[in-house]
């Protein structure tokens, strides 16, 4: 199973161990359904991790977003935790109080988002429109995007990014110069993809009857919830109280 060593999700600790929300959970999850895991961490850009996948050169990857075209050379876990997105600006930054994409297009705002990976139809036609206009600056991973929106100059007006991880990177000392430009979160589930060559339909059953059962316990809730940011479950918590339907519009 390829993981992507980026705090809170996985990262080695000082003693060298693999630790991290994703490696927590998987690994119960894993334990869970009686089978044995041996992770990839050599560093892959998100297409050439999904490439590796089809190709059956690795099994499985986490947090992975379902839609039509990897279900032609992938299966999908059971969600077994929220992959959470958010659009994020800077506090100092003269900008209206609430932005959505069709805002920060017809405004001609400049984008920081990511070079791959799938985050609903929606982004991917924006995401289309503002590389059509050169406004878009991809980033590879999260701790690059991160440091774009703080860069002198700044790469982007906005950064479209897993919330967790922006957190995690921002830390504790640039918190108070960065704000939801959107006030909605969009959250979304997150599955274990597994490569067709490789992961049999067994395999599979006995996974998500393992993540079924995790659930019902509240223990993938648990690990999950210990890993997150306190700034991020807070707004998570406040957006479920309002209701509020999640949507990166």
């Amino acid at each position: 199973m390829h993981l992507d060593l980026h705090a809170p999700s996985a990262y080695h600790d000082a003693s060298g161990q693999l630790r991290g929300m994703d490696v927590e959970l998987v690994s119960a999850i894993m334990q869970a359904a009686g089978c044995q895991i041996r992770w990839h961490v050599t560093p892959m850009t998100g297409a050439r991790i999904v490439k590796s996948l089809q190709d059956g050169e690795i099994d499985l990857m986490i947090r992975a977003s379902k839609n039509p075209d990897r279900e032609r050379f992938a299966c999908f876990s059971q969600p077994y935790r929220q992959e959470v997105v958010g659009l994020f600006a800077r506090t100092r930054s003269d900008l209206p109080d609430e932005l959505g994409l069709a805002d920060a297009l017809r405004l001609g705002l400049r984008m920081i988002g990511p070079a791959s990976g799938w985050y609903g139809i929606e982004f991917e036609q924006y995401r289309n429109r503002f590389k059509q206009q050169k406004r878009y600056t991809a980033y590879p991973d999260a701790q690059v995007g991160t440091e774009l929106l703080f860069a002198t100059p700044s790469r982007g007006d906005l950064v479209l990014i897993d919330a967790d991880l922006f957190y995690h990177f921002v830390g504790p000392d640039r918190i108070m110069d960065i704000r939801l430009a959107s006030p909605q979160l969009h959250v979304t589930p997150a599955h274990l993809m597994a490569s067709q060559q490789t992961v049999n339909l067994a395999t599979m059953a006995a996974l998500n009857k393992a993540i079924r059962r995790l659930q019902q316990s509240g223990e993938l809730q648990r690990l999950e919830q210990s890993y997150r940011p306190k700034v991020l479950s807070e707004q998570l918590a406040k957006q479920a109280k309002l209701g509020a339907t999640p949507t990166i519009r």
